[in-house]
């Protein structure tokens, strides 16, 4: 017979709930703006349960943004490529990593920055952000050898700041073509790899 739940386990959802409403709030309010009551409102639970789980606002933020990191890497596969399959095409990687920093909701690019401001002045979002940032690294790494050129960890970076660039950019200033202009800044990177390469 199996054991019981838990209480913890058995409420398991108002923990997610939590961590979820986190993230929304820090991508509206910042981290210096997110409270418990703020996340608890926006989870519909009481404020009590915040306490519950986590020992203090700060656990809550940087368990919210460690998972946020996890799960956003999780959306930064590269483009599969069969075996002995030709190399991708320029403006095909370029499509790829447009979508995938520039197509993003506004609240999740805003919790993504709040994270890598707020980890100058809070030690505890060091690793979450470098969960995140590390994801990219891999991710510009991915397309970069997608277009058989040589794994560099320079030219990835590079890659990183071009895309994160775009994106902050489109948090300031958003325009309509932000994600051709993207592509085309990408598409060009990426030929001149393949020219570089040769």
């Amino acid at each position: 017979m199996p054991q019981s739940l838990s209480p913890r386990t058995r409420s398991r959802p108002r923990r997610d709930a939590l961590l979820e409403a986190a993230i929304e709030v820090i991508g509206e309010h910042g981290v210096a703006g997110t409270t418990h009551r703020a996340v608890t409102e926006r989870a519909g639970v009481p404020l009590a349960t915040a306490s519950y789980y986590f020992s203090s606002i700060g656990e809550l933020i940087s368990e919210a943004l460690r998972q946020f990191a996890a799960q956003r890497s999780e959306t930064l596969s590269p483009p599969a490529r069969a075996d002995g399959a030709e190399p991708f095409r320029p403006a095909e990687v370029a499509e790829w990593a447009a979508e995938r920093f520039i197509e993003v909701p506004k609240s999740t690019r805003l919790a993504f920055f709040e994270m890598v401001i707020g980890s100058a002045r809070h030690q505890e979002l060091a690793e979450p952000k470098q969960v995140a940032l590390r994801s990219y690294y891999e991710a510009a790494q991915a397309g970069l050898a997608a277009l058989d050129c040589p794994q560099d960890p320079e030219r990835a970076r590079a890659l990183v700041a071009l895309c994160l660039g775009f994106s902050l950019l489109r948090l300031a200033d958003p325009q309509e073509d932000d994600r051709a202009q993207l592509g085309a800044a990408l598409y060009q990177l990426f030929s001149g790899q393949g020219s570089a390469q040769e």
